[in-house]
């Protein structure tokens, strides 16, 4: 191992024990694979003045497996709400709780005045359109005879292209209202009006929530079913912060359900520690028929997937320098820089996985003193 000891010139030195009273000097010492770590020869008194305070990490070592609550969810794409886009009725419901239900199948029918308007608003309009078009095609011929003027012409083409939009609108609307396009022609070409507005399922899956009955009034804010795809579901999992830096994407949670040994794989790892317990959620994928059901609470056996051991911190014990982070370690000339390896960071908290070893003291306040210290010598960020 080879060291540099770098020297002050004397005139400097002078210079400088006359603006502060700490002597400091830099060792560099390099060896082959590691980082730099540099040296502050502080002495403990001047440490004191500085504000200084050294604590042992906590050092935590977890089983291979734990357990931890956890609660079934359907993930957000594959849960819908069936809402009429009008105010009406509820004439009579077709589907109950626990049903399946196929995608575009009718599951209720809402007596609305508001869609008979739309239905004849929406007639109006495809006659309006008719009209627009012929009186354009005709315009059109005159102004290739040049019996009519340009201008003209562009005002056909407008009002066309104005009422094309306004039937278009009208269309869709209908379709939200639960009309196919084939009932919606039948409309056009018939001029008899539905009766009815029809709901029909967003989805192929199974109805979790019924909110309404028949005779009840509805608006568009209120939902009359919920509708889920059960093909894929969510396991949230409660896990304690210290846990959750043993966890990676792709490790396995098993579940115990009855008979069943239900397996899951972790997708997402949460950043956000819930302050009355502090945990956070971690998410698995249940991708086969498991047979548990959205809202059901488990408990998930999760296995760790780091063998070795880690530190807690505060969070004011790390400096950064570039990219990198660091800490201050006591040593018997004062302290020196240490790079580490920073897990996960929370709630004023920081988890070291590499850099220290057991029962090595870490500079836990006054580190901005020293920060500055080093940098002085050693030079900018």
């Amino acid at each position: 191992m080879a060291q540099c000891n770098c020297r002050i010139q004397p005139g400097r030195w002078r210079t400088a024990m006359s603006n502060r009273t700490i002597a400091s000097v830099l060792i560099f010492t390099l060896s082959s694979g590691a980082a730099v770590a540099d040296v502050l020869q502080i002495p403990a008194s001047q440490l004191d003045n500085l504000g200084v305070e050294f604590s042992i990490p906590k050092e935590t070592s977890l089983a291979d497996d734990f357990q931890a609550p956890a609660r079934v969810r359907v993930p957000p794409t594959n849960d819908f709400a069936v809402v009429p886009i009008l105010s009406g009725t509820i004439k009579k419901l077709g589907v109950s709780a626990g049903d399946k239900v196929r995608k575009g199948e009718p599951i209720a029918w809402v007596g609305s005045p508001e869609f008979l308007k739309l239905q004849a608003e929406y007639i109006d309009a495809f006659h309006l359109l008719k009209l627009s078009k012929s009186r354009f095609l005709h315009d059109e011929t005159l102004n290739e005879e040049g019996i009519v003027s340009a201008r003209r012409l562009s005002e056909s083409t407008h009002e066309m292209e104005d009422q094309r939009v306004a039937e278009q609108r009208l269309r869709h609307s209908l379709i939200l209202a639960g009309l196919e396009e084939t009932e919606i022609n039948a409309l056009r070409d018939s001029l008899l009006l539905q009766p009815e507005m029809i709901l029909r399922a967003p989805i192929d899956g199974i109805v979790l929530e019924e909110y309404r009955t028949a005779g009840q009034q509805i608006d568009p804010s209120q939902a009359v079913y919920r509708i889920s795809d059960l093909s894929l579901l969510w396991l949230e999992i409660d896990v304690p912060f210290i846990k959750s830096i043993d966890i990676i994407p792709g490790a396995t949670v098993r579940i115990e359900h009855g008979p069943l040994d239900v397996i899951a794989k972790v997708s997402n790892i949460g950043r956000h520690v819930d302050e009355n317990n502090q945990t956070v959620i971690v998410r698995a994928v249940i991708e086969s028929n498991s047979g548990l059901a959205p809202g059901q609470f488990v408990k998930a056996t999760l296995t760790k997937n780091r063998s070795d051991n880690y530190f807690l911190l505060p969070t004011s014990s790390v400096i950064r320098k570039g990219d990198r982070n660091y800490v201050f370690i006591q040593n018997s000339e004062g302290v020196e820089t240490r790079e580490i390896e920073v897990l996960r960071q929370a709630q004023g908290q920081i988890i070291i996985g590499a850099g220290i070893v057991a029962n090595e003291k870490v500079v836990t306040r006054g580190t901005a003193a020293l920060k500055a210290r080093w940098l002085g010598i050693g030079g900018g960020e």
